[in-house]
């Protein structure tokens, strides 16, 4: 009987540690060029990043973060505001992920890019080939507090910065 328990216990504690591996968060496939992260850096400077093999670096420039008096086709909120912004494939081709932007205030209040509908103004999603580069504006929906700062947030950890 004893065994049997063993074995019924040994099988809870491996499905355990699967369903925990399943559900943890994974790390981040691109990281600042030191990798020690984040990258700060003021509006206009380029913060550069690896992705987890070395093959692939891109370079983003954010300026400007500044309330928007653009029209976009969008329910706005809050206040409308914009940034600047530049993608470079350094190395290798690099697809820019917009997603990952954030505006935040200084009280920690974040607002997503505002990022899945079509925007005339907006940073391109496509693919770059090396030393290709896109720019564009981003923009944010601002509920709350005013942001002063431009992140970039892979949903786990930020990775780039850009303050005043």
């Amino acid at each position: 009987m004893r065994a049997k328990n063993r074995r019924v216990a040994g099988v809870v504690a491996a499905a355990l540690a699967a369903t925990a591996a399943i559900s943890a968060p994974t790390a981040s496939a691109w990281w600042p060029v030191d990798g020690q992260g984040p990258t700060v850096g003021k509006f206009g400077s380029q913060g550069t990043l690896v992705d987890s093999n070395g093959a692939v670096v891109q370079g983003w420039t954010v300026t400007s973060l500044r309330p928007s008096s653009d029209a976009i086709p969008y329910p706005v909120q809050g206040r409308l505001w914009e940034a600047s912004a530049t993608d470079t494939a350094i190395k290798g081709s690099v697809t820019p992920v917009i997603p990952d932007m954030n505006a935040r205030a200084a009280n920690g209040d974040s607002y997503r890019v505002i990022w899945n509908v079509a925007l005339e103004k907006g940073v391109n999603p496509s693919t770059l080939p090396e030393g290709a580069s896109t720019s564009g504006k981003l923009y944010f929906d601002v509920t709350s507090t005013d942001p002063n700062s431009v992140v970039y947030n892979d949903g786990v950890q930020d990775l780039l910065i850009w303050v005043k």
